[in-house]
């Protein structure tokens, strides 16, 4: 967001956010400003209502009654990056890796894919649809190696078809650090449903995998743990597990080339994941069986 969106969204809102580091902020504090189709509101604030410490929970809302929206403005806690969020996650209790996956299953029962607006345009491929989108407009400016990487990257996802999993209604995105521990941040309503295994995916490159793209089994085996205690893990799930894992550091390498940032750090990440994709089935498999 840029600054006037940040002000805008505090008057929407009644808040005096300001400019951080990393976006919006209130209080010294990063917070998120969520936007909102009307039809779509009422089912997320019920579930933001019902959610636990350690989740993103609403401090703020308004409407932007011109453009059809509620607006949310939503704590977000501290970011922790790599190897260095390993020593913040308790080893046991709410802040633990499998209490991630226990939040984060809950989650998904609160807001199901049955609670977002029938809407136009995507369907239930939408999630490798709208990252094809986003490479198409960044091919052209990178350099030979990362049209390599992201060339071989767009054709293994080409190979799967997510539209039979289990479909979610919305997604946290990472995990950042709140006063009560580790907690899921970062909420993401898609315009169509998405793979409830995403989330997971998503979690798990933030808590699971280095910076430098090394996956960290007992890691995996831990949010796995916590989220197939609570909402069992399909087959098919299970199977497309590594591939989505891919896909959030596909995810993450073109939000550093939109942002304008060189990406260098995420397209070695994503490279490296590439290379341990095998391994990563035999974990996740052992790990939800």
């Amino acid at each position: 967001m840029n600054e006037s969106e940040i002000q805008r969204c505090g008057e929407l809102v009644d808040l005096a956010l300001t400019v951080g580091p990393e976006g919006p902020e209130f209080d010294g504090r990063p917070v998120q400003c969520l936007r909102l189709p009307a039809a779509a509101a009422p089912a997320l604030e019920q579930a933001l209502g019902e959610v636990p410490a350690g989740c993103g929970r609403v401090i703020g809302r308004g409407k932007d009654d011109a453009a059809g929206q509620v607006v949310l403005v939503l704590e977000r806690g501290q970011a922790i990056r790599g190897q260095a969020i390993q020593g913040t996650v308790a080893a046991e209790g709410p802040g633990s890796l499998e209490a991630l996956g226990e939040r984060a299953a809950d989650w998904q029962g609160r807001h199901t894919a049955g609670a977002l607006p029938a809407g136009d345009g995507y369907r239930r491929g939408v999630l490798q649809q709208r990252m094809r989108e986003r490479a198409d407009t960044i091919t052209s400016s990178l350099d030979a190696e990362s049209r390599t990487i992201l060339d071989a990257e767009l054709h293994h996802q080409g190979l799967y078809r997510f539209e039979d999993l289990p479909l979610a209604g919305s997604v946290w995105q990472t995990v950042r650090i709140y006063p009560e521990g580790a907690g899921l941040a970062d909420l993401v309503l898609p315009p169509a449903p998405v793979p409830a295994f995403w989330q997971v995916a998503r979690l798990a490159l933030a808590v699971a995998v280095d910076d430098a793209g090394r996956p960290d089994a007992e890691g995996y085996r831990a949010l796995l743990s916590g989220y197939n205690g609570r909402r069992p893990l399909t087959a098919i799930e299970r199977g497309a597990a590594p591939t989505l894992l891919r896909l959030a550091a596909l995810d993450d390498w073109l939000a550093a080339l939109e942002a304008g940032v060189d990406g260098r750090a995420e397209r070695e990440r994503l490279a490296a994941l590439q290379v341990e994709a095998a391994r990563l089935q035999g974990v996740w498999v052992r790990a939800a069986a």
